[in-house]
């Protein structure tokens, strides 16, 4: 089995803008963790759920990938596969953390059960926000590395947007350790009133001051928000727009001074949005401190795999916003679906259909119930995006 023909056959044919070094990502992860579902090897690739699937099947027509579930190699795949890398050899991946730089100690059992609570009765995500509730470990979590970093004591902190109830979090750490004033200022915008009205009922009693702002992020920060926080934490819609406009407001509303700390949760893209991300992020004048991939786990977020990477980011003398005004340009995830149409290719017949705005079939779930228009068939691989 020549494994290298194999890459260059299956990245062609998923249509992969990763190319052969995605599929290679697939397969080193399939070998590190097999057996594994799909939404696994998705998280170690870092690619979309959609795309390893694809792929995965691809592999399977070429007897690299064993038809059973979960994803395993067959025998001869896993064979040319350790040949080409050496095989998985040992990991250095902290058996503790998951490779998160960060474990909740077991003394705080307790506070993870108030957390639970409060994470069961909270309002239901809203889609068309791009909201996506973090698990109760992830919450923690953020919050610890606040604190190791030296960012939570003492700090005036801004959240922007936070349907993950992290600032329930900070507060019922506070409250934990018995220093509630600790937190020297907390405020949470946030264009849901519903999340804000369920922040302020879990954070009452805490001891700790929680300023709840209705805002829609589009418009400018309040006056009262500028230039006035030490530390700001957003995990904004996962789109490059969102990017650039959630990161301009945090940008907004830190002090002046370098050093002001961005915790940034966004999800793993295409190789061009990352980059325009991160482009976005040295034009702020924001410089990477820390990058811990997967950090964040969610409860849903099939397509990414359920997992966001969290940036940690320091401002430069001179940080400034990319945005400063209103904003009306496309935002959430939706927006950009509705701006594309993606082409999808019959895994039976191979012919290309294309699904989206203005087509025959506006979503894939219309295709998949209508069959192939040449040979019925119900299976389809997507292709790369095409915008309209």
């Amino acid at each position: 089995m020549d494994i290298d023909e194999v890459v260059a056959q299956v990245a062609a044919a998923v249509g992969l803008a990763e190319g052969e070094s995605g599929i290679r990502d697939i397969l080193a992860s399939v070998l590190s963790a097999e057996p594994a579902a799909v939404r696994e090897i998705a998280r170690l690739a870092e690619l979309p759920v959609p795309i390893v699937a694809a792929a995965c099947n691809e592999l399977r027509k070429h007897g690299v990938v064993d038809t059973q579930r979960p994803v395993r190699f067959t025998e001869a795949g896993r064979a040319a596969v350790s040949a080409a890398t050496g095989g998985a050899g040992p990991s250095g991946i902290c058996p503790h953390c998951g490779g998160r730089g960060t474990i909740i100690p077991g003394e705080l059992a307790g506070l993870e059960e108030k957390l639970q609570t409060a994470a069961d009765g909270a309002p239901g995500a809203k889609t068309e926000l791009d909201q996506t509730h973090c698990t109760v470990a992830t919450k923690l979590s953020r919050v610890l590395r606040l604190h190791e970093a030296h960012a939570l004591a003492g700090q005036r902190m801004l959240l922007l947007g936070d349907d993950d109830l992290i600032s329930v979090a900070i507060v019922q750490f506070a409250a934990w350790t018995g220093s509630p004033a600790m937190i020297r200022r907390l405020a949470v915008v946030d264009a849901d009133p519903d999340v804000l009205a369920w922040i302020g009922e879990q954070a009452a009693g805490t001891g700790v001051a929680v300023e709840l702002v209705e805002h829609d992020l589009r418009q400018p920060l309040p006056a009262g928000l500028t230039g006035a926080f030490d530390v700001a934490m957003t995990d904004p819609p996962y789109t490059v727009a969102g990017a650039e406009l959630f990161l301009s407001r945090a940008v907004s509303g830190l002090a002046a001074q370098p050093g002001r700390h961005v915790f940034f949760s966004f999800g793993a893209r295409r190789p061009a949005e990352t980059l325009a991300v991160q482009r976005a992020m040295t034009d702020m004048g924001l410089v990477q401190r820390a990058l811990i991939p997967g950090f964040n786990e969610y409860v849903g977020a099939g397509v990414l795999a359920g997992t966001s990477n969290l940036y940690h980011l320091r401002t430069v003398e001179g940080a400034a916003p990319l945005i400063n005004g209103a904003y009306d340009g496309p935002l959430y995830t939706a927006d950009s679906r509705a701006a594309v149409t993606r082409p999808y290719r019959c895994a039976q017949c191979k012919t290309v259909q294309a699904v989206g705005p203005g087509s025959q079939w506006p979503r894939i779930a219309a295709l998949q119930e209508a069959g192939c228009p040449e040979c019925g068939g119900t299976t389809f691989r997507p292709m790369p995006l095409v915008a309209r």
